[in-house]
């Protein structure tokens, strides 16, 4: 017999003990087709591969790689740990190091082309049913089914490529001296690291920390980020679990029913579940808080696409002025055809600059005013020696600049009257606006240039599209490089488009990280299956019931799933009430929703694996207790 033979039969005759691998890479082919499948769709083509659709797109089937290869790896190391000793006695009977890893490997070869093979079929039937939700849910896309033939090479490729690394990489996972080692002796209790956490603490946060109060926002500090939230989350869980301990001994209640064997199964594996608990924390709430955020991006495109583009549409000519005149005045009575559109010359006086996109301009107090008629914002009235800053870019604060404070502090104007973060172009348009009095713009004009913007819009913004642009276009027989001419319906489609896109895609992942989660933790509970049953066998000897025994095994899933999961929770919270502060925009609502769709799906996976956990618990507990009497 072959080792190939060998291992295909190991397999066949044992394949439960494969089977939570070999589900892990299933799920991992079937998630990556479906975004391949996505990404490479005829209708999205003219996707620039540069763009943000392009970008989003590219990056989903990244983390579905990074999440795949982490997922398989983590489940390769329980599923070599569990057949340790099967190995150890291949070892004693002969078998060679090279013949040890090739058998690992030909064993992980196998599982991966059937998980190919499966998880394509798989992602085949439900590609229909992902493109139609796809396109209910992404406005503009008409994403009809094809046979997806590159997503299918792609996925062959790059899996096959992944599945093949793991391949090699796992039989450096288990080295024939541990594998010895296992077979020799029982497993040892844990060492507890709470003073090593605390001294990583003490150490990664203050320097953390002092790197963000010097804003060195280097690679470093992101580094050091990462450094900081793994060891405070293992020293946090690492000390909530001393602090409960210690309240249980001083107590007595860890004499009460199974209280005792409940904290010393879980000091036993201390160290490894401390781990899992810190490790679910952190994936959880990042998971918890994308996901309002993910699922909240479509509800106010409306609203932030008016903080990029004021107005339904906005022309400037950059080389003749008299031209643009008469082209606004077709475009004006082109819009006064279709609705009821009002304008506003908007003019202004900038510094001469040789590059044409920079446009640092000053606005006098009465065009200002008329300006902020036009976009119902509140006016101004502005003294002599008083400058009002306007937003170029809808996101930060204005700040005067060095070449502007020169200019203006020259005409006695020094005293800041405000600012207000609103555009009046489209986004970026200006480099800088700033408004005086209408005294100080006579004169300040006699020294820049005078230029102009024409802005069209309407009650609704929204009333429009990307082929009215064009319409306008034509009639004006638009110069590209001489003139711009942009409109509200084009941000507002790109926009549309892409936060959907976000959305949707965001949605698949999130819920993917969310059963990946709790796939890692229900392949940690597995691990031990075998010692674990062992240990509870003799306590079921000596008097322990059925009933208590369930109890006990959930005890040890509330502490590494549900604890992480409710504190997970709570961050979130605080998080979303810190952005809403900062954006002052409002997710609250939203939060309450999602928060109980997570409580409903915590739910739902915490039953799915306690069930699972303690019927292999009892399936090898009670025929050993059967064949021993």
């Amino acid at each position: 017999m072959t080792l190939f033979n060998f291992a295909y039969n190991n397999i066949k005759r044992d394949f439960k003990t494969y089977l939570y691998h070999f589900l892990s890479c299933v799920f991992s082919v079937f998630i990556f087709f479906l975004f391949s499948n996505l990404a490479m769709h005829p209708a999205l083509k003219i996707v620039d591969s540069g763009s943000t659709i392009g970008i989003i797109l590219f990056m989903a089937s990244i983390i579905s790689m990074l999440f795949s290869f982490v997922l398989i790896l983590y489940s390769v190391g329980n599923f070599l740990k569990n057949r340790s000793k099967q190995f150890a006695i291949l070892n004693i009977i002969g078998a060679s190091n090279g013949q040890f890893n090739t058998l690992i490997f030909f064993e992980n070869i196998i599982i991966s082309i059937f998980a190919l093979l499966i998880g394509i079929i798989m992602g085949l039937i439900f590609s229909k049913i992902f493109l139609m939700i796809a396109q209910s849910l992404i406005d503009g896309l008409n994403l009809y089914f094809y046979f997806p033939l590159t997503p299918l090479i792609l996925t062959i490729f790059l899996m096959g490529g992944l599945f093949l690394l793991i391949s090699l990489i796992a039989p450096v996972i288990l080295r024939k001296k541990k594998i010895i080692d296992l077979l020799k002796k029982e497993e040892l209790a844990e060492k507890n690291h709470f003073l090593l956490s605390l001294t990583a603490v003490i150490i990664i946060l203050p320097i953390t920390i002092y790197l963000h109060i010097q804003k060195n926002f280097s690679g470093f500090i992101y580094i050091f980020e990462i450094l900081a939230g793994i060891s405070f989350s293992y020293f946090i869980y690492n000390l909530i679990f001393n602090i409960y301990n210690f309240f249980m001994e001083k107590s007595g209640r860890i004499y009460i029913k199974n209280n005792l064997i409940k904290l010393s199964n879980f000091k036993y594996k201390i160290n490894t579940n401390i781990k899992t608990m810190a490790a679910s924390m952190i994936l959880f709430s990042i998971i918890l808080t994308s996901f309002v955020y993910i699922v909240g991006a479509p509800l106010s495109i409306s609203k932030d696409t008016q903080k990029i583009m004021p107005y339904s549409y906005m022309y400037a000519n950059w080389e003749d002025e008299e031209k643009g005149a008469k082209k606004a005045e077709l475009i004006s009575e082109e819009l006064k055809s279709i609705g009821s559109f009002k304008e506003l010359t908007i003019s202004y006086a900038k510094l001469k600059n040789k590059s044409r996109t920079v446009r640092h301009i000053i606005l006098s107090n009465t065009m200002y005013n008329e300006v902020a008629d036009f976009l119902n914002r509140e006016k101004i009235n502005l003294s002599d020696n008083e400058y009002f800053l306007i937003g170029v870019d809808g996101k930060k604060n204005p700040v005067l600049s060095d070449t502007i404070k020169d200019l203006i502090s020259g005409y006695g104007i020094t005293k800041e009257a405000g600012f207000d973060k609103k555009i009046i172009s489209i986004s970026g348009y200006f480099t800088s606006v700033t408004v005086v009095s209408d005294k100080n713009y006579e004169s300040l004009s006699q020294v820049l240039v005078k230029d102009r913007i024409y802005a069209f819009t309407q009650s609704d913004l929204t009333n429009g599209s990307i082929k009215d642009l064009e319409a306008l276009k034509n009639i004006i027989g638009f110069e590209d490089g001489k003139e711009s001419l942009m409109s509200y319906s084009l941000y507002y489609d790109i926009e549309n488009l892409t936060r959907r896109l976000v959305s949707y895609v965001g949605s698949i992942l999130c819920i993917s990280f969310l059963i990946g989660i709790a796939s890692i933790i229900y392949s940690r509970l597995y691990s031990f299956v075998d010692e674990e049953s062992k240990k509870y066998s003799i306590m079921i000897k000596i008097g322990l019931g059925k009933a208590e025994l369930k109890d006990i095994l959930a005890s040890t899933l509330r502490w590494l799933f549900v604890l992480p999961f409710m504190t997970a929770l709570v961050i979130s919270w605080i998080i979303i009430g810190i952005i809403n502060q900062l954006t002052l925009t409002s997710y609250t609502g939203l939060a309450v929703i999602c928060s109980f769709i997570y409580l409903l799906t915590e739910l739902i996976l915490y039953i799915i694996i306690k069930r699972k956990y303690q019927k292999k618990i009892f399936d090898i507990i009670y025929p050993e207790l059967f064949t021993t009497q």
